[in-house]
């Protein structure tokens, strides 16, 4: 149902602020995400890339906000299980932030920055059930 949702949320970012029209310098790319919180032990929050377009992992970062630590921006290849900055991030590739002890009240973005002119777009987020 997230997955959907963060679909549907960007492709209508995507037409309606026309994005595709080189505002970013590159398309932003279209894509969809899911996020499995668990609070088990150290919190953790697993992101997934449901399906779309692959994106270099490069261009991405989560920022985090409201956690009892670890806030602020992350490179997506800093994160546990991500590749390196060069690869592609497809469909079916997972990252785990762990980096805190309490996300329970934290808000997570994942974001894509053009490497064409440095603008960035939120592609999906999570907020703490």
């Amino acid at each position: 149902m997230v997955a959907i949702t963060v679909l549907l949320a960007a492709t209508a970012a995507t037409f309606f602020l026309d994005f595709g029209s080189g505002n970013l310098g590159q398309s932003a790319p279209q894509a969809a995400f899911s996020f499995n919180y668990d609070s088990e032990g150290p919190d953790t929050l697993t992101i997934e890339h449901r399906s779309g377009d692959s994106i270099q992992a490069g261009n991405l970062y989560i920022t985090v906000s409201g956690a009892s630590g670890a806030n602020g921006q992350h490179d997506l290849s800093s994160l546990s299980g991500a590749p390196s900055a060069g690869s592609e991030i497809t469909a079916g590739s997972q990252v785990t932030f762990s980096k805190t002890s309490d996300l329970s009240d934290a808000t997570v973005t994942l974001n894509w920055k053009s490497p064409d002119s440095g603008k960035s777009i939120q592609l999906a987020s999570w907020e703490a059930p």
